[in-house]
């Protein structure tokens, strides 16, 4: 069952990076037959804007992710010393 969703998930983001993919390449040459030179300056100019904003985010987001991966590993690591401190002076406490 978890493999079969991966590969699902897998082929929708495959289909749906060419998708968006197909549509952001093809949408400035089909300007070019509509729109006047100026016209395409803007257009061209809100795309590269358009571009950066996602990639921050998606920077953004993969950075927030990195970083409680390594607040969770640093919580993982103080719960585990705590419990070996804790079974230590258990131990102690029954000697």
């Amino acid at each position: 069952m978890k493999r079969k969703n991966s590969l699902l998930r897998s082929i929708l983001l495959t289909l749906a990076s060419l998708t968006i993919g197909f549509i952001a390449i093809a949408f400035p040459f089909n300007l070019f037959k509509t729109l006047n030179g100026d016209a395409i300056h803007l257009v061209f100019i809100f795309e590269i804007i358009l571009y950066f904003i996602i990639s921050m985010i998606f920077l953004a987001v993969s950075d927030k992710r990195k970083q409680e991966k390594i607040k969770n590993e640093r919580r993982h690591e103080e719960r585990k010393l705590k419990i070996e401190r804790v079974q230590r002076e258990w131990i102690d406490i029954a000697v």
